[in-house]
């Protein structure tokens, strides 16, 4: 792995606010995005065929998720919405892919669907629950895809993946980087700090590992690309307890903060499975604290959920601190280094809860010693990265106090 990739990435971990940048300046594809509409592919063979990104499945999938929100978005100007349309173009476009994927996923779209058609819900309630958990499924689908892959490559199988690796590309343009661009705008994050340029600084960087064939890189940098939507979506259900809050403070009407409630929950269908690895208690209780017909949304507290998800989120990182080395130990160098990569990124959802806890100084401090014992896992020197790793672990344990 090229040295510089890495330390551009851990070098943003001590500088406030800022997350990663992870090519070079003369690589112009993290700066902004890629057009889609068709792709060259290699080979093993070194034949070079052509693929079209609006042939694949995933493209097909969000032309329907856009048909159908415009018909839901009618209700938004008060306007009358035909879920017989709806439901129709669900149907025949992506219900039996969402339900293949996550069958609780249908489940609650056929029931936003039929309770926005009979009236039980609110049209604006029911259109953002259909929205969200939709996104959830192709945050699920992107997984699946990068899996593909990743798999592929690690066979020298380059057209297999780039079959898959550029359906993750249009599904991250699409859906995840309008998705981000919100919350960048909601947290006040630009430039290298901006995660949707995160999302294209890891999908870059995936890229490049892809053409050069290098299945380890690959596998790694998907971690960046996986991890920086996956925070996207845990700080986008965490913005609206902020939001809920805030307007149960200023009066706001019941139905703004249920418009708001059904965001939340729908967003964090996304990653609720990966939360309960963590801490199944309290990925649970977020589920129950965002779940419409369970908690009133007029008594959501953002310290509350905030807590909650950084219970969680901790769980997580320990998980991998401790699988690491043992992989490590294992002679399993690829699958450590990717656990450590993807340890670090969810370290980096808690940068500003750490910062907040031990102040700015020592919260670069702990992200310094992340950098490190990810370079001793990198590097098989196991005592180094021991050490680093409880220091690292220390500081996250202060969160949970």
């Amino acid at each position: 792995m090229k040295k510089w990739h890495l330390k551009s990435i851990f070098a943003s971990f001590l500088m406030a606010g800022a997350v990663l940048t992870a090519c070079s300046s003369a690589d112009e594809s993290s700066e902004k995005p890629k057009e889609e509409k068709q792709v060259e592919k290699e080979g093993k063979t070194g034949d070079t065929k052509e693929a079209k990104v609006e042939d694949t499945a995933a493209a097909k999938q969000v032309g329907v998720f856009n048909e159908m929100k415009t018909e839901l978005e009618k209700a938004k100007e008060d306007k009358e919405v035909d879920w017989d349309v709806v439901q129709q173009k669900y149907d025949a476009g992506l219900q039996k892919e969402v339900a293949e994927l996550i069958p609780e996923a249908d489940q609650a779209i056929q029931a936003a669907i039929a309770a926005g058609k009979n009236g039980e819900m609110e049209p604006i309630v029911a259109i953002q629950l259909v929205d969200k958990t939709i996104q959830s499924y192709f945050y699920q689908s992107q997984k699946a895809l990068q899996k593909e892959a990743a798999a592929a490559l690690e066979e020298d199988k380059k057209d297999e993946a780039n079959a898959a690796f550029i359906q993750v590309k249009h599904l991250a343009e699409q859906v995840f980087i309008p998705t981000a661009e919100k919350r960048d705008t909601y947290y006040e994050l630009s430039g290298d700090a901006s995660i949707a340029e995160n999302i294209h600084s890891g999908l870059s960087a995936q890229e490049e590992a892809l053409n050069a064939g290098n299945a380890e890189d690959f596998q790694v940098y998907l971690q960046v690309s996986d991890k920086s939507i996956y925070r996207s979506y845990y700080l986008a259900a965490k913005s609206y307890a902020e939001k809920i809050e805030a307007a149960a403070k200023e009066g706001k009407e019941k139905e703004e903060l249920t418009i708001m409630q059904a965001e939340a929950w729908g967003f964090l269908q996304a990653i609720k499975g990966s939360l309960g690895g963590g801490d199944e208690a309290a990925a649970a209780q977020l589920d129950k604290t965002f779940t419409l017909n369970e908690t009133d949304p007029e008594t959501i507290k953002s310290a509350e959920t905030n807590a909650l998800f950084s219970k969680a989120i901790a769980g997580k990182i320990k998980g991998y601190y401790e699988n690491a080395p043992k992989l490590l130990a294992a002679d399993n160098a690829v699958e450590a280094k990717v656990g450590a990569m993807e340890g670090n990124m969810f370290l980096k959802m808690l940068q500003s809860q750490l910062t907040e806890k031990l102040g700015e100084e020592k919260a670069n401090s702990v992200f310094a010693d992340a950098e490190a014992w990810y370079n001793a896992i990198a590097e098989s020197k196991t005592d180094e990265a021991k050490a680093k790793g409880e220091t690292v672990i220390t500081a996250v344990d202060q969160l949970l106090k």
